[in-house]
């Protein structure tokens, strides 16, 4: 059975809460969220006050998410109302400043720019986020995960639009708790994830050619004595018999070596073979001996390849208790999200060519 318990904007305790269902939902490098149910003439109404949290917990008491109440609801006469919380991963979507020290008349650098790993990028614009709110958040130092040679340009960018995309190809999960911000990666299950497993309820798989085995990336300056630098990846061109190329506009680099966009816009156009999988737990895979994050090395005959639980579902009914379900990756088929997922990239190049 999940424990809730109702607590103070500044996490004092208030009461436990025990709702008539619930819905839990566990998401990598996302907004983590919990839907609760109860009657209308439940004593909560009375209990739950503007800017309360409420953390949730698992049957063994360890800790699953825990936010701010966003929204309560009810319906009458059907008589039933919801409490929906958000965990703080929400606060990632808040702004990276130009110049994230000063004040919003004197932003007088272009842009923000964090180089280093994957890992050290984004805890070094997290701390000066926490820094120009005074979030007071707790920020480990660094351990280099992820790939090196990353550069990340902010001018009043959402912090997840920057850095979501960083850790997703990473495998890296990014998260919040009680204020401490760090960037982990999951411990490799000791079993081969097969159909012979027993745990697959149903799954979806697609390999795709890249998009791009060249691109071209331009840099600093204008007209002729513009900065361009080319990149190559000549292996992918040997496998698939044809190039792709793309331009990659960075003149935000400022004068600074291209071989990081460069690389970045080659990993983005890497061929991809993707998987989506739910599964089902058993006595050897069962959460905790799981968590969001943990990889899994995969082999569906037509895929091979490690990936991550990237969401786990926990809904608890008094038709069928608690049921835990996980997933293993993603995938965008179809239109509408590929659709939205084009004019996102399209805010972003407009916000990083200094239209904001």
């Amino acid at each position: 059975m999940l424990g809730f318990a109702l607590e103070t904007a500044g996490g004092a305790f208030v009461s436990q809460l025990v709702p008539n269902e619930s819905h839990v939902e566990l998401l990598q490098n996302d907004v983590s969220f919990a839907e609760l149910v109860f009657d209308e003439d439940d004593p909560v109404w009375g209990k739950v006050q503007d800017g309360h949290r409420l953390r949730c917990l698992y049957e063994d008491g360890s800790h699953l998410m825990g936010g701010v109440i966003e929204s309560r609801e009810g319906e009458w006469p059907q008589g039933a109302g919801i409490l929906r919380v958000e965990d703080d991963f929400r606060l990632f979507r808040l702004l990276g400043w130009q110049t994230p020290d000063a004040a919003i008349t004197a932003q007088t650098n272009e842009y923000a720019r964090y180089t280093g790993h994957t890992e050290t990028v984004v805890k070094a614009a997290c701390a000066d986020l926490s820094d120009r709110l005074g979030l007071g958040w707790s920020i480990p130092s660094s351990a280099n995960l992820g790939t090196p040679g990353r550069r990340v340009e902010f001018r009043m960018h959402p912090l997840v639009d920057k850095l979501k995309p960083l850790v997703d190809q990473d495998l890296l999960t990014w998260s919040i708790q009680d204020g401490v911000v760090d960037v982990t990666q999951g411990d490799l299950f000791p079993r081969v994830l097969t159909f012979d497993t027993g745990l697959i309820e149903k799954y979806r798989w697609k390999i795709s050619m890249p998009t791009v085995t060249r691109d071209v990336v331009g840099g600093s300056g204008e007209g002729t004595a513009r900065e361009f630098a080319e990149f190559v990846d000549t292996g992918r061109e040997a496998t698939w018999g044809q190039p792709a190329e793309v331009f990659k506009d960075s003149r935000m680099a400022d004068g600074e070596p291209l071989d990081p966009d460069g690389a970045e816009a080659l990993a983005a156009g890497a061929g991809q073979a993707s998987v989506a999988i739910e599964l089902n737990e058993s006595s050897w895979f069962r959460y905790g001996k799981y968590v969001l994050g943990t990889r899994l090395e995969i082999d569906l005959g037509m895929v091979q390849k490690t990936d991550v639980i990237t969401r786990i579902t926990f809904d608890e009914t008094p038709e069928n208790g608690l049921v835990v379900t996980p997933h293993v990756g993603s995938l965008e088929v179809d239109v509408d999200s590929r659709l939205g997922s084009a004019i996102g990239q399209l805010a972003r190049r407009v916000r990083d060519q200094g239209g904001r």
